[in-house]
């Protein structure tokens, strides 16, 4: 599944149909976490489903874009780092 992230199967705070943010930084979360799950999963949106709601349950009483914040840090924290990528012709970064 690859493409633009669909929205309409998500459960995200709504104001008469359209997403509400409270401030910028809460766009850019909601960015970089559609970002990540279409480039590094794919478009398969489960994984960020599942670290989401075990940060909602972790702290019911969090708001919700804080939650969602957590859900993506936590996702990142599951994706291999650099140094354990495989080298590519051309990598600048030097070998270990």
């Amino acid at each position: 599944m690859t493409g633009t992230l669909d929205l309409s199967q998500l459960d995200l705070p709504r104001r008469n149909g359209e997403l509400v943010f409270d401030a910028p930084w809460q766009s850019t979360v909601f960015a970089l976490a559609a970002a990540v799950v279409d480039h590094a999963f794919g478009g398969d949106r489960e994984p960020f489903r599942r670290q989401l709601i075990k940060a909602v349950a972790a702290e019911p009483d969090r708001p919700y874009w804080e939650s969602w914040t957590a859900a993506l840090e936590a996702l990142v924290d599951t994706l291999p780092q650099p140094d354990t990528l495989p080298q590519r012709p051309g990598d600048r970064r030097s070998p270990r």
